[in-house]
């Protein structure tokens, strides 16, 4: 086997089709020479136009496997806010893909900006896997890492048929708006190995925990970054994980870089409808309203203020 031969497994419904055809395309434009990427495709039930879509990546001429999954061992369990229930296939990837003993994991909403084989390429050990630590649990050394992009240790997890006791601690947790992440943190333990944010960074959390706190971001991340924005600059996976998707507000900073994929993706012949800052104002506003009532109309103002005053770059 060509030991440059990367598998890279993600996750799609027909939802989300579209944005996992742009990561999809970001990641094989922006390949070293001397990688190749075995794409595996889990579709969770997906219909023929899906299908279709996915099959047109095969024109960057790298290995496009797809995966029929079905959903019924997670169909009670409640689908909350934007996420799906099929991200929780992400708990049996080792067993729909069997051929690795590693397996590099991505969300759809990403971008990925350069080569992952230094990702890819990290001796596991007997971890369970290697991600990257949530910025929020910087100052915990065994901080919960981000689920979104991770590697993992497919032999173990599949002969500890972890798969199986994370449905029933998934289950156990009841209805939420963590669909999978918690699940890892409980059942491995946080055995993981934690690795740099560059390949994890999600802008708008840098900036907003980072800025100010460079020094110690360096120092959990074993990193030699100058400040929130070269984190970003620098990042070899960008990751659109709030909700502020660029595809669903086209007037945000990252959008700008997420469209250059999806003009290149097997979508770019279709258009969607640009949503600009207004609509986006009143889908927040209408959202801290409901959660919060008159006092989430007051704080919308309050948080529009603090964010003016903490604005960093091109990407604020």
């Amino acid at each position: 086997m060509n030991k440059n031969l990367i598998p890279v497994v993600l996750i799609s419904d027909d939802n989300f089709i579209m944005p996992t055809c742009v990561a999809i395309t970001s990641l094989l434009v922006n390949k070293a020479p001397d990688t190749e990427y075995d794409v595996y495709i889990v579709m969770a039930e997906c219909n023929e136009s899906s299908y279709e879509r996915i099959e047109m990546l095969r024109s960057f001429g790298s290995p496009i496997n797809l995966v029929k999954a079905s959903l019924d061992a997670y169909r009670d369990i409640k689908q909350l806010a934007h996420i799906s229930i099929a991200c929780l296939l992400k708990f049996d990837i080792s067993e729909l893909v069997p051929a690795y003993d590693k397996l590099l994991y991505l969300d759809g909403d990403i971008i990925v900006r350069g080569d992952l084989s230094e990702f890819y390429n990290v001796d596991l050990g007997d971890h369970y896997a290697a991600g990257v630590k949530e910025l929020a649990n910087m100052d915990e050394e065994t901080g919960n890492v981000n689920a979104g992009i991770m590697l993992f240790n497919a032999k173990r997890i599949r002969d500890e048929k972890l798969n199986l006791k994370m449905r029933e601690v998934r289950r156990s947790l009841g209805d939420r708006g963590s669909m999978d992440q918690q699940t890892y943190n409980i059942v491995t333990g946080k055995d993981y190995l934690y690795q740099d944010i560059k390949f994890n960074c999600i802008p708008p959390k840098v900036i907003e925990m980072a800025e100010g706190r460079i020094d110690r971001l360096n120092e959990v991340y074993g990193s030699d970054y100058k400040s929130a924005q070269d984190v970003i600059d620098k990042a070899v996976i960008i990751h659109y994980a709030t909700g502020e998707k660029p595809w669903k507000y086209t007037f945000k900073p990252w959008a700008k870089e997420w469209y250059k994929y999806y003009k290149l993706s097997p979508f770019k012949d279709v258009e969607f409808k640009l949503r600009g800052i207004w609509s986006y104002r009143f889908d927040k506003l209408r959202k801290k309203i409901a959660q919060e009532g008159f006092a989430g109309f007051i704080n919308i103002f309050r948080e529009r203020k603090e964010r003016r005053n903490k604005k960093v770059g091109k990407w604020e």
